[in-house]
């Protein structure tokens, strides 16, 4: 099982090769690893998830990598950035934090003139609507649990690139005890032959979800990729074949929004689990605002409408 579904991986991102890891995690440090010696120096956009942040931070300084970061917004600031022992570049696009995509051709010119490799993290928009391989990377990292079907559990990560590349990386993954469980590859097998639908159900899903809370007082700023207007839609153009199924909600209750994120949240979590393993969601408070992340799954647009429509009522905005 284990050399068809890394092929069917490669296949998905465009790659000569493919690798599943024991988590997202485990596919960043392995690849970066597989890069990196002591005395090379990694540029990365400035805005990564957390645990990937962290391992820059801790982790690879301690194997005498010096990491650095650039606003990934200002196209010269990678040249700025770069540095006589600069090995790769790193860049998470779409965002988790905050769904923006980021530009890949400054850094993919900068990484073709000096030789270096391109590394992108595609995690939120999965090999369906994105391949960054066919855009000039050098690799591709996933959490992989994200493409597993509905019902799976478990951790992974994949790895995609050039075989030599992902040799050094599958000997990493080794070293560092990184092999995923056999349960999970199974799951991840099943899961690729319905990714394709059930990654179109949730762009549209999500679309829908979008254009339905840019009416709704209480939501200040719908921040989409599929939105027109939003200031990504070039990018969407560019590179993506859909617009994913993350949404930032930027809600505009003063105080009392905390308490409808929360309601939120709860709705639809209650509403979806039973379902599908189906909606992420996330409270940032943000001074008197506080900003909501839905991530879609395969609930039906109805289902999230009545569940936001509920927790944004005036009894609810009115209990505290």
């Amino acid at each position: 099982m284990a050399a068809s579904l890394t092929r069917r991986l490669a296949e998905l991102e465009g790659a000569e090769s493919a690798l599943v890891l024991a988590s997202g995690r485990a596919a960043v440090a392995c690849t970066s690893l597989a890069l990196l010696r002591p005395g090379d120096h990694l540029l990365a956009s400035s805005v990564l998830r957390p645990s990937t942040r962290h391992f820059f931070a801790q982790e690879l300084p301690a194997l005498g990598v010096t990491v650095s970061y650039v606003d990934p917004r200002e196209t010269r600031g990678w040249r700025r950035g770069l540095q006589r022992t600069t090995r790769a570049l790193f860049v998470e696009s779409p965002v988790r934090l905050t769904g923006r995509l980021v530009d890949l051709r400054p850094p993919r010119t900068l990484a073709h003139e000096l030789g270096i490799a391109l590394i992108v993290d595609a995690t939120e928009a999965s090999p369906i609507n994105f391949t960054p391989l066919a855009h000039g990377a050098d690799v591709v990292v996933h959490d992989a649990d994200r493409l597993v079907g509905p019902h799976g559990e478990g951790a992974a990560g994949v790895v995609a690139g050039t075989d030599g590349l992902v040799e050094e990386v599958r000997l990493k993954m080794e070293t560092w005890g990184a092999i995923p469980h056999p349960d999970v590859l199974r799951e991840l097998d099943r899961g690729l032959a319905t990714l394709e639908v059930r990654v179109h159900r949730q762009n549209a899903t999500a679309q829908q979800l979008a254009e339905w809370a840019q009416g709704q007082r209480a939501i200040r700023e719908v921040e989409f990729a599929g939105l027109p207007g939003h200031p990504d839609a070039a990018l969407v153009a560019t590179y993506f074949k859909g617009p994913g199924a993350l949404l930032h909600l930027q809600l505009t209750a003063g105080r009392v929004a905390s308490v409808v994120a929360a309601r939120a949240s709860a709705r639809l979590s209650d509403d979806g689990a039973r379902a599908a393993r189906h909606v992420i969601t996330r409270l940032t408070p943000a001074g008197d605002d506080a900003r909501l992340t839905v991530e879609v799954g395969l609930e039906s647009a109805d289902t999230l409408i009545a569940a936001l429509d509920a927790a944004l009522t005036p009894p609810v905005l009115s209990a505290s």
